[in-house]
């Protein structure tokens, strides 16, 4: 090929690749009115077209610009895109197994709330309401009728998904009895897997202020704690029956109280609970049943470790070696300092470079009045005098270390990262091993047993096979599943990709 020709075609491919990359290069045009017309899914002999994903993809966007973020991209937007399918489907089998079940609904309500709804979120994103209808295939009056249309879709689902609710609360077993897995000969049903999994829900709520994530990672790990869980509550009673361990009434009442105390701090009452345990087709009465199987393995637990406490005998030497290693718990000498403490390192180091030439209680007060304030920092305050065993170890250990009116490098325990200006101090004593002996030994039995009782716990843990199922769904998911099949679906998600 001739130089000239060559350089210029490699040109041309170039700016064609350039193209691609960029929507103000239409080389490659969709038609509309086809790209609608696909069929994306057949349910009960009836095509479902792509225009019904198209539009919905549209009211997320909308969603999205009313709420002013930017729509995700990249695998974000493939997961939004997954999802979106998964949910009309669904909404699509309910809506036709209610059709066919000859269940009512108020079309015409359902239309109005409909026409609300676009008029709604076509005032909110305003200008960009046409650009984001454009970009997804569809026009204003398309949208308008969809969105009127998805409402009396939604109504119907709700029905027929209402119908089938109702049923599985006059026979709950039908779902909660179901299997869902194996550890050793004994089976795992949904009830007694879902409850766990409320528990571990609840407690993502209170560490992380959010559900469990949905993602197949979370999943798996979540479906794995909650086998394990399962399999070392059910050892420990195990272990106390065939030790002769016993677990009282009382411990097993005391232990569930204590269960209970988490679930009221999201739930008022029985009626606020049966509410929420919808989703996972569980009454509060029935939730308390399988409550009351984990009171009694945690009381078993708590009956097991207090055996191994007791049985400890502990020698002179190794308590000769717990006060030689905690001989500062028995220092009866003080310091006296001041703390900044916050969780956020940086303005920890921001703090101390302030500080650190700090050489009276008086300049610390400064650094502490002008920080008092700041949203990152939880206490500015003056501690007064305290003994070594009084403060957390990294604390304690610094503070005695340093030199009167002289500041800490940031020191980080439990509560944040804080920084110190020590004041005052105050020699004492240091109490003998033969006036802590009790005390001493209480606390040896408490150390070896816990280390005991950790050990046999990590031994029960693997004495029997799991064995699970690749997915455990919802009352929901099984129920729209069966409905696939009995209403002859068959789906193309590729069309939506």
């Amino acid at each position: 090929m001739h130089q000239k020709m060559k350089k210029t075609l490699l040109i041309a491919l170039a700016v064609a690749i350039a193209c691609l990359a960029f929507s103000g290069c239409a080389l490659v045009s969709v038609n509309p009115e086809k790209d609608r017309a696909q069929v994306i899914a057949t349910i009960n002999g009836t095509d479902l077209h792509k225009d019904v994903f198209d539009n919905a993809m549209a009211y997320t966007n909308c969603y999205y610009a009313a709420n002013n973020k930017d729509m995700p991209t990249g695998s974000d937007l493939k997961t939004v895109k997954s999802d979106l399918y998964d949910s009309i489907i669904q909404n699509q089998v309910l809506a036709a197994k209610a059709k066919k079940d000859g269940l009512k609904v108020d079309e015409a309500s359902a239309k109005k709330e409909g026409k609300s709804s676009y008029d709604s979120i076509k005032k909110k994103v305003e200008k960009k309401f046409s650009s984001i209808l454009s970009d997804n295939f569809t026009m204003d009056e398309l949208f308008a009728a969809y969105m009127q249309d998805n409402s009396v879709t939604s109504a119907y689902a709700d029905k027929a998904l209402t119908a089938y609710t109702d049923s599985l609360k006059k026979n709950p077993g039908k779902f909660l009895d179901e299997l869902v897995g194996k550890i050793g000969d004994k089976d795992v049903t949904h009830g007694e897997y879902y409850y766990y999994y409320v528990g571990e829900e609840l407690s993502n709520y209170m560490s992380e202020g959010s559900a469990l994530g949905t993602d197949d990672k979370t999943v798996k790990k979540t479906k794995e704690t909650i086998f394990d869980k399962i399999e070392l509550n059910r050892q420990l009673i195990k272990y106390c029956e065939d030790n002769k361990i016993t677990v009282s009434d009382s411990a097993i009442s005391s232990a569930q109280k204590t269960l209970q105390s988490t679930i009221s701090m999201f739930f008022q009452d029985d009626s606020s609970l049966d509410s929420y345990l919808e989703t996972y087709s569980m009454t509060a009465s029935k939730y308390k049943e399988y409550q009351k199987q984990e009171a009694k393995a945690n009381a078993a637990g708590d009956a097991i470790k207090q055996k191994m406490i007791n049985d400890v005998q502990p020698s002179d030497s190794d308590l000769k070696s717990y006060y030689n290693k905690n001989k500062n718990q028995y220092d009866t000498s003080t310091v006296s300092a001041c703390h900044i403490l916050t969780s956020d390192e940086d303005l920890a180091n921001e703090i101390y470079n302030k500080a650190k030439d700090c050489k009276s209680k008086d300049d610390f007060q400064k650094i502490m009045d002008e920080y008092k304030s700041n949203s990152g920092v939880s206490q500015a305050t003056d501690l007064g005098s305290f003994t070594y065993s009084q403060m957390a170890e990294a604390f304690a250990k610094e503070a005695f270390s340093m030199k009167v009116n002289t500041v800490s490098k940031p020191v980080k325990t439990d509560y944040g990262y804080h920084v110190i200006f020590v004041y005052a101090k105050q020699d004492g004593k240091v109490s003998s091993l033969d006036d802590n002996k009790d005390s001493i030994t209480e606390a040896v039995k408490e150390e070896k047993g816990g280390d005991e009782y950790t050990k046999l716990t990590e031994k029960l843990q693997k004495a029997d096979k799991i064995e699970s199922n690749d997915e455990i769904k919802s009352a929901t998911d099984e129920y729209v599943d069966q409905l696939k099949e009995e209403l002859n679906v068959t789906t193309n998600e590729k069309v939506c990709e």
